[in-house]
């Protein structure tokens, strides 16, 4: 018998793959973590923007399964606003809306880059962009958004994520002639009807979840593991001989007793991010073709924003756009009512909406747990951490469990193997 804490992605996959012999534990009503849709008033909007894309072949044939027609492929349109205009996504192999002179910098730089191994992510952005590009877009950027210091962030995490084109390949950009689209998620994936949320609730119709059984505790022996919950008011105990938990790792050393202290200390140690999303819905049509933007100038308070309706039409009424709204934070409490306001007038200010339009809907959701940050000792704290629980027969899953940089895709397979490591 197995527990499985957390119907988010991970916990899905987990379970569809043990097939049998298991119960997940959802504390919410509704199945999906981070990876869930709501509708507000006829919009559909995402848990922070979602897309599906993949290397591997496995995870593009589960795509493809379990949502069956309810799938469409699409050709990226990122771009990056900044300079009061718009840079094709990646900013380094699309320079040619900029001035002559920050396009001769960013060249300029590649030619000069440091030859050394980097030590950190900010030596990291210097040695393989060059200073040009560090300095007007990825120095800014990735502060705005992880809001930590570049050079305590190490570079594990970077591998498949930041494309990094040639000289050659950034001078083509620069005049207007790049071909190339750059970055694993150049083409992806989303499903038709139901946002992003469609894929859990396709695995959940194959994998029975208890809703509203919130864990409070694990209490765990050589004879396995007793997981208490609270479901219908009442305090309920699950026994098994194993628990793969997708709760971020400082909640699950929170649920243990007797833990060590330098296990606690790792585990305050852990760095994340937090995450405030606005989701807009405008009553004007297509108020632009693009999928999503990238902000890197602090002056506007958002990193990022995407465009519901372009990823799916089914997501937002007819004659209407809508807008998902991306703000990072961390170790701060945040003022909803005014962050919403801010959201707006920057809109405005960067002529997405105009003052003239009626908006639909402006809500916002608040997640604490976000992005994991590499702090320099990222690799450390985790092995004790995860040498402790696992010791306790509990194994950490998904993004917040085993505490990676997880897309969709790594989630699904987090799940997949440790159903398999169990069976």
């Amino acid at each position: 018998m197995t527990t499985i804490v957390g119907a988010g992605l991970a916990g899905l996959s987990a379970a569809y793959h043990l097939r049998s012999d298991y119960t997940i534990l959802e504390r919410d009503a509704e199945v999906g973590g981070l990876c869930k849709s709501i509708m507000i008033d006829g919009y559909t909007f995402d848990y922070a923007p979602h897309i599906l894309f993949t290397k591997d072949q496995y995870v593009k044939d589960f795509f493809f399964m379990i949502l069956g027609k309810n799938i469409r492929t699409h050709i990226r349109k990122a771009y990056i606003y900044m300079k009061d205009t718009y840079i094709k996504y990646p900013f380094e192999a699309n320079l040619y809306p900029l001035p002559e002179k920050i396009k001769e910098e960013c060249i300029q730089g590649v030619l000069e880059r440091l030859d050394l191994e980097p030590k950190n992510f900010l030596e990291w952005i210097k040695t393989t962009m060059g200073e040009g590009i560090a300095k007007h877009y990825m120095v800014p950027y990735n502060e705005k958004v992880w809001k930590y210091p570049l050079q305590y962030i190490n570079t594990e995490w970077i591998i498949g994520r930041i494309p990094a084109p040639s000289v050659d390949e950034m001078r083509l950009g620069a005049y207007g002639l790049q071909p190339l689209d750059y970055g694993p998620n150049a083409e992806f994936w989303y499903p038709k009807s139901g946002g992003v949320g469609a894929l859990a609730e396709s695995i959940s119709k194959n994998v029975p979840v208890k809703l509203n059984a919130e864990v409070k505790y694990f209490d765990s022996s050589s004879r396995g593991v007793e997981t208490i919950y609270i479901e219908e008011g009442e305090e309920r105990v699950l026994k098994s001989d194993k628990v793969l938990s997708s709760l971020p790792l400082p909640e699950i050393i929170n649920m243990m007793d007797g833990v060590p202290e330098f296990v606690i200390s790792a585990a305050d140690k852990l760095v994340y991010n937090s995450l405030v999303c606005v989701m807009i819905g405008v009553k004007r049509p297509q108020i632009t073709d693009k999928h999503w933007i990238y902000f890197p100038e602090d002056d506007l308070i958002f990193n990022r924003i995407s465009f519901p309706m372009n990823f799916s039409s089914n997501t937002t009424p007819s004659g209407k756009s809508s807008i998902i709204v991306e703000i990072t934070y961390r170790n701060q409490s945040v003022d909803i009512k005014k962050t919403k306001e801010k959201v707006i007038q920057d809109l405005i200010k960067i002529n997405i909406i105009s003052e003239e339009d009626d908006i639909d809907v402006c809500e916002a959701k608040d997640f604490k747990y976000a992005y994991v940050i590499y702090d320099l000792d990222h690799r450390k704290n985790i092995k004790v951490i995860h040498d402790y629980i696992i010791a306790h027969n509990i194994i950490p899953i998904g993004r917040f469990g085993e505490w990676e940089y997880f897309n969709m895709d790594k989630t699904i397979l987090s799940g997949k193997n440790a159903a398999e490591k169990i069976k």
